[in-house]
């Protein structure tokens, strides 16, 4: 899987960069506080989610469903996003990251997680950042879902938080290459997210998703509707 984005260097010059992988895995439960973690999925088992097999879990994806698309289409009203940061490299092996949403089906979750995970296309931004040029200040760096349940609906903030809360890249990379179902190749790793702000699962019908550099003051955006299509059968 290939794809282009736009990628500003710290001189503010735009460049495209074509980021290229051959797995793509949605990580989970990635949590730097890993006791919170295991609380967390204490209370996802009451809601009926299956505790994974071991945490962080790795859930690998088709790795053409990844897109920058606008629209996301899905099949059934109970369907969320969860923001997260996506990270890949070009063909140099330079690593870049940008905002991200794992696009989840909620009803199919209760029963497979990773079948779950696969029925919804995942949305990236169409900027990037380079890792090397914010990595000494990526603790601070702010991942945030803003949403609205309708078109008319209130814009609610839905998630937010730094990034020093997820595992760093490398860790995410020396893990996901562990357990690499291929083995070898380039991956693409969702990085997992952050807690909701209500604590309740909203099926909203507009995304707006936000990764925030207080240091350099500067940020990436994407938004994206989600389209249910007929269930039939």
């Amino acid at each position: 899987m290939r794809i282009n984005l736009r990628y500003r260097n710290l001189k503010t010059e735009e460049n495209i960069v074509e980021l290229k992988w051959d797995s793509c895995v949605a990580v989970g439960y990635t949590g730097r506080d890993q006791k919170a973690v295991m609380e967390h999925i204490k209370e996802l088992e009451i809601l009926g989610v299956p505790a994974p097999q071991k945490v962080p879990a790795m859930y690998w994806i088709d790795p053409e469903r990844i897109g920058t698309s606008k629209v996301l289409y899905v099949i059934g009203k109970k369907t969320s996003g969860e923001v997260e940061f996506f990270l890949a490299k070009d063909k140099n092996g330079e690593a870049y990251i940008t905002i991200a949403s794992d696009h989840t089906d909620r009803e199919i979750e209760k029963e497979s997680i990773s079948k779950a995970k696969q029925m919804c296309s995942k949305i990236i931004a169409e900027n990037c950042w380079r890792v090397s040029d914010i990595r000494d200040h990526w603790d601070d760096i702010i991942i945030r879902a803003k949403i609205k349940e309708e078109d008319n609906s209130p814009e609610i903030l839905y998630q937010e938080g730094p990034l020093r809360e997820i595992l760093l890249p490398e860790e995410l990379e020396r893990i996901c290459g562990q357990d690499n179902p291929r083995k070898q190749g380039n991956i693409a790793i969702l990085s997992g997210t952050l807690p909701l702000i209500s604590n309740e699962i909203i099926f909203a019908k507009i995304y707006r998703l936000i990764m925030f550099d207080p240091v350099l003051k500067r940020e990436i955006s994407h938004t994206y509707r989600v389209f249910t299509l007929p269930d039939r059968s």
